[in-house]
């Protein structure tokens, strides 16, 4: 019996295809794993380099753009990332004032809403700090990613945010066509949107207007012109 296990236990013969079996599945899940993140990573540096051009492509306005155009340029934002369905985009147009920011117009396409004055604080942080009277495009876009496979790697969605000044007019006019759409009319009121910009709030007799970050935690919501 001794012997028996003894010859048994030195017996390599079929090693090979035991280690096969035992490494093939990793070597599979590796691979598809590997195919999974790159692509991942290609489908999120696609959709920043696509963000840029959008934002290219409207800072370079000169003359009125309506919300049709945004539709269009939403799907040129598709067009580039390869993306058939589930993406969105957002422009905004902001103006700094003494007291805050006002939103000039706003849309958002494939079910992304326009910008409201309760959005601010999503974003505040990354605007960057504006002369007064001056004026910034916002765009942000969404883009869903599903993995072929499950290898690690959930669905999830690349958000991106940049912002962009009109080089060659000191603004980008705006004409809602579409639904979906905010325009500044001056009375803080446009297709249901109540108030138009955030006020400074610093702590103290609120005559500081200077833009110090410090002093941004206490906003105020202003609805009169």
């Amino acid at each position: 019996m001794r012997t028996a296990l003894r010859r048994f236990w030195k017996d390599d013969r079929a090693s090979v295809a035991l280690e096969t079996v035992i490494v093939t599945p990793i070597l599979v899940w590796v691979f598809v794993a590997s195919f999974i993140f790159f692509d991942a990573y290609r489908v999120y540096n696609t959709s920043i380099k696509a963000t840029y051009a959008v934002a290219d492509v409207l800072s370079r306005r000169t003359t009125e753009i309506a919300s049709s155009d945004i539709e269009g340029l939403s799907d040129v934002f598709r067009f580039l990332t390869q993306n058939t369905a589930g993406s969105s985009m957002r422009v905004t147009q902001i103006t700094r004032q003494a007291d805050g920011y006002r939103i000039d117009w706003s849309h958002g396409t494939d079910g992304m809403t326009h910008v409201r004055a309760a959005d601010f604080p999503d974003f505040i942080d990354r605007i960057p700090i504006m002369a007064f009277g001056d004026r910034l495009l916002m765009i942000e876009t969404i883009l869903p990613y599903r993995p072929a496979f499950s290898a690690g790697l959930s669905e999830q969605e690349y958000v991106n945010f940049t912002v962009t000044r009109p080089r060659f007019a000191g603004q980008v006019p705006f004409d809602a066509d579409l639904p979906n759409s905010y325009v500044y009319t001056g009375s803080g009121i446009s297709t249901g949107q109540d108030g138009f910009y955030y006020i400074d709030a610093p702590a103290g007799d609120g005559s500081n207007t200077d833009p110090d970050w410090d002093h941004w935690n206490n906003w105020g919501h202003n609805v009169s012109n």
